[in-house]
Parts: structure tokens; sequence; C-alpha cells
């Protein structure tokens, strides 16, 4: 077996080892298993991860330099493959350029799900951390990833303009509830370790959506959870380091959150989505269909229900959703978000 680091082995002086660095990230998006992914990273003995989910280096610190994110793996030990979970960089054409130009061979991992499903269920992450809005459309105008995360033909075409495909790994979220075994398999094959490895983590569910129980508590605690990321490697590594304590992060959790019932199914909030992210959607889908050489009728909006036809996506047709959902701006009109906003977890 190929370590995913091999490649990076240079000649040192004797009694010194080599920095360890990066050679696998998952890209996102968000809300595509990303949670579960890192613990089954952290949970095998020849990986390692920082201990809080996502530099962000790539996409909002990269002002900071390559030492400062290369500190992150300074824990790793000898011979463990070192990478990072960050949900985030697959919406961003920059962050993918950084990343090339780091490491030209870096493997990439990125786990897709039905975005309309996506949307509602971030939505409903901003619920469970007392920030939601009262409908979709209000939560997209004020975290524009809530829709933008699932253009994923678009992002993906970028990524692969730029690495081959023997550097890129992808599933579909329906995977990792049909076959977890199976998707844990082909992700430590793809890094380099031991696939045979079983982690404890495989079959449970992990950051479920839930309702907090004190919404502004749930807030405060939130705003502190999305600051332990870039200004203080130390406060975000004992972030991490205290949410991987499965006592300490179930305590928090049964104090903060109460279970949310079953989520309704997507397809019954069709109608939250604006007629120009739907007609976004179903090109993006029809467009990954062919790039995947996958069956995804079952993410489309007919699927739901009948609804009258689509608007094009062009430029022509955005204005018409505008002026549907006045509160809604067309997705040409959304500004870029602000750093803090991108934290949609």
């Amino acid at each position: 077996m190929t370590n995913c680091n091999d490649d990076l082995t240079v000649q040192k002086p004797p009694g010194t080892r080599a920095k360890p660095t990066p050679s696998f990230i998952f890209i996102g998006p968000g809300k595509g298993g990303s949670s579960w992914f890192k613990e089954i990273l952290r949970e095998h003995p020849e990986v390692f991860v920082p201990l809080n989910k996502g530099t962000a280096f790539f996409s909002r610190f990269y002002d900071k330099g390559i030492d400062w994110f290369e500190q992150f793996f300074a824990s790793a030990a000898p011979g463990q493959v070192a990478g990072e979970i960050c949900e985030e960089y697959l919406s961003s054409p920059e962050a993918i350029q950084r990343i090339r130009d780091y490491r030209p061979d870096m493997r990439l991992i990125c786990s897709l799900r039905n975005p309309y499903e996506r949307a509602i269920s971030s939505w409903r992450f901003y619920g469970r951390n007392g920030v939601q809005e009262p409908t979709l459309i209000a939560q997209a105008e004020r975290n524009p990833q809530v829709f933008f995360y699932g253009y994923y033909a678009t992002q993906l075409q970028f990524v692969q303009s730029l690495f081959p495909p023997e550097q890129l790994l992808i599933f579909l979220f329906e995977e990792l509830s049909a076959d977890p075994p199976g998707v844990a398999r082909r992700f430590y094959e793809f890094i380099g370790v031991d696939p045979n490895f079983s982690p404890p983590s495989l079959r449970k569910r992990v950051n479920v959506n839930g309702r907090p129980r004190w919404p502004l508590l749930a807030k405060i605690v939130h705003r502190i959870h999305e600051r332990s990321w870039g200004p203080s490697r130390t406060f975000s590594n004992l972030v991490g380091r205290l949410k991987s304590v499965r006592p300490v992060r179930h305590a928090v959790r049964t104090i903060l959150y109460a279970e949310r019932a079953p989520s309704t199914d997507w397809r019954s909030l069709i109608s939250e989505f604006p007629d120009h992210v739907v007609a976004r959607y179903e090109e993006e889908i029809s467009s990954l269909e062919r790039l995947l050489n996958r069956d995804l009728s079952a993410w489309r909006a007919s699927a739901a229900r009948p609804r009258r036809p689509l608007a094009s996506a062009s430029a022509s047709s955005r204005p018409q959703a505008s002026a549907r959902h006045p509160q809604l701006k067309a997705e040409s009109e959304v500004p870029n978000p602000a750093p803090g906003a991108l934290r949609g977890r």
C-alpha cells in the first residue's frame, strides 16, 4: 500500500523529522456528512486530522501563511497520513486554486447531497444554533451559502480543470447510509491507509440536528465555536479537544438541544425555493448526471410535486425570480458572504 505522504519524503540530517504536511482534504460541501467523515478519520490510527474541523486556511485565513496552516498538523505521529475536513473549499474557486498551488498532488474528497435536501438541512442547522430565519429564503438572504453550496456541477468542473480524476473521490450522500463500511473502505484506500479498519463511529449518526432548549445560550455557544477558527490556533485546538471527548460532547448536546422530530421530507418544502434557484439546481443536476454518469432523478424537483414550468437560469429570468420573492436577490445580485458567514455546520 502506498502512503499518500511517501512522495513528500526528502533527505534530512540524521535525527531530524520531516515536517508533517496534509496530503488529502475533504472539500465539502456542508451538510453532506463532513462530521461523520471527520469521526471515522479521527478514529483511524494511521490518520491525523486537526482537532477542530476545518482550518479554513485556503478560503479565509490564507494571509496567515503556510507555516500557520502546517502547524495544525505538527502533532501528527511519524507515519500518519495527515489531512483536513473543510466543507467550504468546494464552492470557492480561489481556495481550490490555492490548494493546487500548495500541493498539485493533493487528494480531494467530496460528498454530494440532494441540493434541496442539503439546503433544508442547512436551514435547520441554523435553527439548532439559535440563528434561524423564519423562512428558507430569508436564511439564504442572510447566509447565501445555503443555496450556492448546492451548485455542484459548476464547482466540480473547476476542480477537474486543476486536478486529474485519480486525485478526486466523489461520494453521494445516500451511500453513507446505504453502505457505510464500503464508503469508509473506499475513503481509507484513497488516502493510503489500512482499508480494513472498522471505526467505532461507522454506523453512528453524527452532528444530528435538534432544537435549542435555550436559543440565546445556543446562539452564544455557536458564536464562540465560530470564532474558534483562525484568530487563535491554540483556542481552535482546545475547542476541538473538548469536542473529541465523547462525555463532554454528549453533555453539551443534552444540555443545549432537544431531539428534533424526524426532519420533514424536502419534498414537502419544495415551494420554499424560489424559481431561479430551482432552475439553477435542475441545470446543475443535469450536468452532474453527465459528469458522474449517474441517474439523479430522485434529486429533481419533479420528484417532489408538479410545479409550473421552470424559468431558465439565465440572467434574463432572474429578475422574475426576484419579483416573485422580493426578499431574495437574484443570484447575480447576492454579495460575497462576509468571512464569518461561511460557517454553516
